[in-house]
């Protein structure tokens, strides 16, 4: 039965391509060299892997894969010629109808594509790897802290964000004129290396509360655990971060409630230090 199939297909398919009173038929799929000669009226010609040598008259378009095409002196092309890894040549006399497109793989070409896609491929890797980082942050700080780490992410996600906010740009103005002044000064240049381990720190604690604080937004079934609460919310997270344009604005938004909620477990930690010496 597939076999009567396929010969009925392959019947079909010859009766549309076949029109009497041209040489040939419409179009001719081709992986050697094709030539159609003077005198000759065609559609279509589609050559895949050798070159292709135009002597009469193409009514449709003329497309070359891997080879090169020559249009002789007699040639008369009247849709559109596309080459792709090859060459034209043209004789004079040749007329020709539409535009021609010319893509030539040549050694320089095949660089721009190689480091082209290299580059393409480079930047997917480390978005990747980021999204990656995103997730595993805050489970990695849940679960090396434990009960404590929990009570303080707790703690921290209970405060008002638009105060943790204020204190983000607060500190990030500071720290950003601390590292100015140790770049002019060229003598606080290992500096920034603390300046960077601090906003580490402020990252990954503003990281994990955020990943908890959005995680709280789904439904109470949908979190039975903190685990799945803090999943949920990286997930969030690393989703925003990828979208074109707003990933930026998530992510200053993200530093800015980092640095706002490390500054605010420093004063926090130091006011009980403070009431500690004084009892």
């Amino acid at each position: 039965m597939n076999r009567a199939f396929a010969w009925f297909g392959l019947l079909m398919l010859a009766v549309l391509l076949y029109r009497p009173g041209e040489a040939s038929a419409n179009s001719l799929f081709e992986h050697q060299q094709t030539t159609v000669p003077e005198g000759q009226t065609i559609d279509d010609v589609y050559v895949i892997g050798n070159d292709a040598e135009i002597s009469g008259h193409a009514t449709g378009a003329v497309v070359v894969i891997n080879g090169s095409l020559h249009l002789a002196s007699t040639a008369r092309v009247d849709g559109v010629v596309v080459v792709i890894g090859g060459r034209i040549s043209q004789d004079p006399g040749s007329a020709l109808g539409d535009d021609i497109y010319h893509f030539s793989l040549d050694t320089a070409t095949q660089n721009s594509l190689f480091t082209g896609g290299g580059l393409a491929a480079g930047v997917w890797a480390v978005e990747l790897a980021g999204s990656l980082l995103l997730l595993l942050i805050p489970i990695t700080v849940r679960f090396i802290g434990g009960r404590r780490a929990a009570d303080a992410i707790r703690r921290q996600a209970e405060l008002p964000w638009r105060r943790r906010l204020y204190l983000g740009a607060v500190s990030g103005v500071i720290l950003a004129a601390f590292s100015v002044l140790c770049v002019v000064t060229l003598i606080g240049i290992p500096l920034l290396i603390v300046v960077a381990a601090i906003l580490a720190a402020a990252m990954v604690m503003g990281l994990t509360i955020l990943s908890y604080q959005l995680g709280g937004l789904l439904k109470e079934s949908l979190i039975p655990t903190e685990w799945i609460r803090l999943t949920a919310g990286a997930l969030f997270i690393s989703a925003g971060i990828n979208i074109p344009l707003v990933g930026w604005l998530a992510f200053l938004f993200l530093t800015l409630l980092s640095l706002g909620s490390l500054t605010q477990w420093l004063f926090t930690l130091r006011r009980r230090k403070s009431l500690f010496k004084q009892g």
